[in-house]
């Protein structure tokens, strides 16, 4: 299940239908049901999530495995600019 959110999540990515990192702001929020940003998955009410601000109007939910796809994402993309 955590991979297919990740894989969920890298094709959103890819798509362009995500923003790349950094986030101006991200806290860990839960006892909350929301849609994750990343995967498009219910975040249930008892599960983590971080809660990501881009800019004063644009925040995103993800999992915690989502986030952490999204952030990898943007290591990734500038590694391979380099290479």
């Amino acid at each position: 299940m955590i991979l297919n959110r990740i894989d969920k999540t890298m094709a959103r990515l890819r798509a362009g239908e995500l923003p790349p990192p950094p986030a101006v702001r991200t806290l860990m929020d839960s006892n909350k049901e929301t849609v994750c940003s990343g995967c498009g998955e219910v975040i249930g009410v008892f599960e983590r999530y971080y809660y990501t601000r881009i800019r004063k109007v644009t925040s995103f939910s993800f999992h915690l495995s989502c986030h952490e796809a999204w952030i990898r994402f943007r290591q990734q993309s500038t590694h391979e600019s380099v290479v």
